[in-house]
């Protein structure tokens, strides 16, 4: 079994990686980030990136907590 928590966590870092690269990009072309208008300055939330931020942080950490397993074997012999 725990092989296939290591192998289910890779999945979810390869695919976090690519999310959080995307959601960077996507900040770095948003008004949050570029100067549109000058007078107003959204925050991340307010520019609709927050949340593709926190849900590619959250792959990218549950797919290290799983490629992580710390499973021991029950082979005391």
């Amino acid at each position: 079994m725990a092989k296939l928590t290591k192998v289910f966590g890779a999945i979810l870092c390869v695919l976090g990686t690519i999310y959080l690269t995307v959601s960077t990009f996507l900040y770095l072309n948003s008004s949050a980030y570029l100067d549109y208008n000058a007078v107003k300055k959204l925050t991340l939330s307010q520019a609709g990136v927050f949340y593709f931020f926190m849900f590619s942080i959250l792959i990218l950490g549950f797919g290290i907590l799983f490629a992580k397993d710390k499973v021991l074997d029950n082979n005391h012999h």
